[in-house]
């Protein structure tokens, strides 16, 4: 995985060369009290534990290098060899000036270690060779190991040198004096990552196959642990256990999830090399890291999970384990117990090394913005900044919470746009605990650190948004003649989600004074009137909605809307009508509502409709005429006149005529 992230960082260098929104009345608040919230912020200067609890970090010096990555590095006295990536140059640091010594060919320089004389052995990436540069910077090839590839680490014992290789994962032996090379050990892995002396042996770090196996001897290699992972990138020594990086697979998994592997920790496989496991599909997945123990009694246990992806180089001082993390550039502590610390929070993506020579943290490595980092007394001026925090609306901040000791000086700034520009206010101190910021949609907050002594434990934010006006969306009437209601329907809505109550009212069009429909506030959107003491005529009615149920009286807002005029008519149309020249001619009349038709029933007969005199049924009071049949000429007969309205109010006439 480690290799496959390299080689992939290698081809793109070569193409390029905690909160819902609040109610309106309701007093909100973000509140960070978690190593989760404080992450989500900036800690500059800063460190972080397991406690959610931040305080001042150590200070920093920081010296660019002019290369992409730092991928390996020795020490030697008060001078740091750097080997890079992807120039591969090899640069030295001393007394904080920077030199490059030396170009060895291949895609990277793979792994470094001192001579002895003031120089460095380097392997390389690509080419599997060994190269030799003095401390004067001449560079010479010391070997070409057969059928090697990659070079990634490096041991020196006196006059022997032994590389830990891939592919093939072999271990090789070269005598420095005959420069002569042999197969040491094989571990049955595809790489060996790093190589540590360990109590007379060597120990190899290995990839894909995430073991580490031990090495007695020539052809003495015999794996002592093996991890629910695809690689183990780092191992080192600490009292009476060593400390792994592994990455990938299920080795940051719950423990619900992790499965044992096929050779149990401290255990010897039927053969004095671990056999090549065949690796599960959740082993491919990778992308996490965590460390783990193998106690010298055979013991296994995992220490900690990295939080934020895979983890690098792994060191060790009086106390603590310290790794790096190679996706978010933070750098971890972690006491014996399992307590971590997020002791940086560097801008580069990668944290590849930590030198921790000397049993204390002296300098870390980067990655894409190769830079050394180097530890020297307290962070100059630590600062803790929140990301921009986002309302809904147009929002009041109140007080700053802060829960702490020491000297915590408390600032804060706003605006309309994310993330933050020159449009918005300037920071500005809280003042007795409240924010001097203006109402706005964004917040940032920051805490400054002004004693060495400062830490913060909690920060608690209140916010209340400004009320936003309710609105009528929609309003319809409904008019049944069937059973003489009307149907009123609306819908409603509130930025703010508060609670509203409505008020009903209606209105004679052309009058002024709105009479009101019920008592209290009216919590349902529809209503069903039934107006049989409303005299006739046409009505209008008023739905205003109010967010008063959850607002001080002083800021509660309200709106209204008017429907469309809707008729209240009861009244029966009147007829007046008279047979003249073997015709009915009449007159119906209503004071609401058209006439809608008008129809004629002879003795009981299927009633025929009437003609409008004008041609059309669209007036109060409209004449008609009906034509008798002949039949209905002579002899005595019953005519029944109804005369319709558009409410569906019917008027009847009778009429006898003949002898």
């Amino acid at each position: 995985m480690y290799i496959r992230t390299l080689m992939a960082l290698a081809a793109l260098f070569s193409m390029v060369a905690t909160s819902a929104p609040a109610h309106a009345a309701k007093v909100s608040e973000w509140r960070f009290q978690s190593g989760k919230d404080f992450n989500v912020g900036t800690l500059s200067g800063l460190a972080l534990n397991d406690e959610g609890i931040v305080f001042v970090a150590p200070g920093l010096k920081r010296t660019e290098i002019n290369a992409d990555l730092i991928h390996c590095w020795a020490r030697d006295g008060d001078t740091l060899w750097l080997g890079t990536g992807l120039s591969s140059k090899v640069f030295t640091l001393k007394a904080g000036k920077v030199k490059e010594v030396a170009k060895i060919g291949g895609a990277l320089v793979g792994s470094l270690v001192t001579d002895g004389k003031g120089g460095v052995y380097a392997g390389t990436v690509g080419r599997g060779k060994i190269m030799h540069v003095s401390a004067a910077g001449k560079v010479s090839e010391l070997i070409r190991l057969k059928g090697v590839q990659y070079i990634w680490a490096l041991v020196r014992r006196g006059d022997k040198l032994y590389a830990g290789t891939g592919k093939g994962g072999g271990v090789f032996e070269v005598d420095l004096d005959s420069k002569k090379s042999r197969l040491y050990a094989e571990t049955a892995a595809e790489h060996v990552l790093a190589l540590i002396e360990d109590k007379g042996a060597l120990v190899a770090a290995t990839s894909d196959a995430a073991t580490l196996v031990r090495i007695e001897g020539p052809n003495q290699a015999r794996a002592i642990a093996g991890f629910p992972g695809r690689e183990v990138r780092s191992v080192v020594r600490h009292g009476d256990a060593l400390y792994a990086t592994v990455n990938g697979g299920d080795s940051a998994a719950t423990w619900s999830r992790l499965r044992p592997t096929s050779t149990r920790p401290g255990g010897k496989s039927k053969s004095k090399v671990l056999r090549k496991k065949k690796r599960s599909k959740s082993r491919r997945r990778g992308g996490s890291g965590a460390v783990w123990v193998v106690h010298d009694d055979g013991r296994l246990n995992r220490l900690m999970v990295s939080p934020n992806g895979m983890l690098s180089q792994i060191g060790s001082t009086a106390s603590t384990l310290i790794a790096g993390s190679s996706r978010d550039g933070r750098v971890m502590v972690a006491n014996l117990g399992g307590s971590v610390t997020s002791l940086f929070d560097l801008d580069e993506v990668q944290v590849l090394g930590v030198d921790t020579t000397g049993g204390r943290l002296q300098s870390i490595f980067t990655g894409r913005g190769a830079s050394v980092y180097q530890v020297k007394g307290r962070a100059k001026s630590p600062l803790f900044t929140t990301e921009a925090l986002k309302e809904t609306g147009l929002t009041r901040w109140g007080r700053i919470d802060v829960k702490g000791s020491g000297k915590l000086v408390v600032e804060t700034r706003s605006g309309f746009s994310n993330p933050p520009s020159d449009t918005w206010s300037t920071w500005k101190p809280t003042d007795d605990g409240h924010s001097q910021s203006p109402a706005a949609t964004y917040l940032q907050v920051r805490v400054r650190f002004d004693s060495d002594d400062a830490r913060l434990h909690q920060l608690r934010i209140f916010r209340r948004p400004l009320n936003r006006r309710p609105k009528i969306t929609s309003l319809t009437t409904k008019h049944y003649a069937k059973n003489k209601t009307v149907k009123v329907r609306w819908s409603s809505r509130d930025a703010d989600a508060d609670k509203l109550g409505y008020v009903i009212t209606y209105r004679k069009v052309g009058t002024k004074q709105w009479l009101k429909l019920h008592d209290r506030w009216y919590l349902k959107t529809s209503m069903t009137l039934s107006p049989k003491d409303m005299p006739d005529a046409w009505y209008e009615l008023r739905v205003e909605v109010s967010d008063a149920r959850q607002n001080p009286q002083a800021e509660a807002l309200r709106s209204a809307q008017i429907s469309a005029p809707f008729l209240v008519d009861q009244g029966r149309p009147q007829i007046k009508a008279r047979v003249s020249g073997g015709q009915i001619k009449g007159v119906a009349t209503d004071g609401t509502s058209r006439i809608a038709r008008v129809v004629v029933s002879i003795n009981g007969n299927p009633p025929m409709h009437a003609r409008a005199k004008d041609g059309i049924f669209d007036s109060l009071s409209e004449r008609f005429s009906y034509a008798l049949p002949a039949a209905a000429k002579t002899g005595k007969v019953t005519l029944l006149i109804q005369a319709t309205d558009e409410a569906g109010n019917t008027g009847v006439l009778r009429l006898p005529y003949g002898k």
